[in-house]
Parts: structure tokens; sequence; C-alpha cells
């Protein structure tokens, strides 16, 4: 009795395996979608309970930023602005300035605006200041900055837990959560560069004798302008055009 041939397909495959290779092919598939989840997945709650969030996507998205920096790098016009994200202080001077100056001057590529993380506390950094810039490393700092001024209830009420901190990281799209949480982890260590980069923006404040207001220093080909103790957004005008 000769032996039983094994079945071909007419391409000259056999069946068993078509299955072996679909079922390797599954398999795959089914690793890669387990690795985008635990690298996409949301930290802390739910990213929904954010406040701000789609005014944020409106407000910035489409902007060039590089670390602290919103706006092209040759833009003729550089702002600083001197805030401190956890002090309700700065909450109305912040959402009246600027959304409006990023949707105009810094858009059109007249502007760029340089965030300076200025702390009220005798302590030149804070944990905001920490998320601010971890965000930045991976080019979203002002975003971080606008949902932290858009959520200070939040974060009284929770104390700026780490569980706030990542919702609030959770909130903006395309930021890599797991990659934050590892620059935020590594910055808030007593010698990073991180922290000495925070000591640095708080020695600046100081050294332009900023007071405990929100401040624009605002420079150009014409020469620099330093606005103090909460300026509009029409004094704020008046200085971008008298650099230009």
């Amino acid at each position: 009795m000769s032996p039983v041939q094994p079945k071909t397909l007419p391409d000259g495959s056999r069946p068993g395996r078509i299955w072996v290779i679909l079922l390797l092919a599954a398999a795959t598939v089914g690793l890669a979608i387990g690795i985008i989840g635990i690298s996409t997945q949301e930290p802390g709650q739910d990213f929904k309970d954010v406040k701000g969030v789609g005014d944020m996507q409106r407000i910035f998205g489409g902007v060039r930023q590089l670390d602290d920096r919103l706006g092209r790098e040759d833009a003729p016009v550089k702002i600083q602005y001197f805030v401190d994200v956890q002090s309700s202080a700065y909450v109305d001077q912040f959402l009246e300035t600027i959304p409006i100056i990023v949707n105009g001057p810094v858009r059109d590529g007249d502007v760029q605006l340089l965030l300076r993380n200025r702390s009220l506390t005798v302590n030149a950094t804070e944990r905001s200041f920490y998320g601010i810039q971890a965000a930045a490393e991976q080019g979203y700092g002002w975003q971080y900055a606008y949902l932290m001024i858009r959520n200070q209830d939040a974060a009284k009420e929770t104390r700026l837990d780490d569980d706030f901190l990542k919702t609030l990281a959770g909130g903006i799209r395309y930021l890599e959560p797991i990659q934050w949480q590892d620059d935020f982890d590594e910055g808030v260590k007593p010698d990073s560069d991180m922290t000495r980069g925070l000591e640095d923006d708080d020695k600046q404040a100081i050294d332009l004798k900023i007071t405990d207001a929100p401040a624009f220093l605002v420079s150009g080909p014409s020469g620099t302008e330093i606005l103090m103790d909460a300026p509009g957004l029409d004094e704020l005008q008046l200085a971008i055009d008298a650099v230009r």
C-alpha cells in the first residue's frame, strides 16, 4: 500500500502550512496591537474630565513648538512670558492674552513665545513646572501649561498628586504618556538639567526685577520692552509694534 500523499492547493502549497502562516500573522497583529495599547494607554483618571482639551487643540494645533518655544525660530519678535500656572492670579491674564497672540502673530510667523516658569513661592521649582517641562521634551509644553491654567480647581483638590499630573498629560493628543512619565521622574531629581533650567528661569526673573504677577519681556530688532503687573492685550500689542 503506497503512502498517502498530502493534498496540495492549485498553487502547490499545503493547506496546513497556510493555516500556520495565518495563525502566526494573527499573533503578530495581536502583539502589535497590545504594544500600541500599552504605549498609548491613558494614565491616571479619564482625561475626558480635563477642562479645556478642545480649546487647547484649537489654540495650539499646527503651531511649531520646540522645547519652551512656540512659533518660528526666525520670528523677528521674541516674547518671554513669566508665569506661575499654579497661581489663580495668572488665570485671567493668561486666557485673555496668550490664545489671541498665538492665533495671531505667532501663527503668522511674526512672534515666537517662550515659556518661563516663575514661582510665586520661595521655591524656584513646582511640580507643575516639571509637568510642563516633561511635556516640552515632546513639543507640548504650552499645551500642558494651558491645561494647568484651566484646571487649577482640580489641582488644588488633588494637591498636584501624580494621578492629576498624569491626567493632564493624557489630555494632550499625540503626547506619549510613558515617555512623559520618564522625563518627569528624571526631571524632579535635584541635580537634573530640568531642575537647573527652572532655577535659571527664576534667577532671570529676579535679575529683571519682575514682580509676583504676570510679565512679558518683549524683544526685537528695535529694542526691548519689559511689561509687568499683568499687562493686557493692548499693552502687549503696543510693545510688539515698538520693537518690531
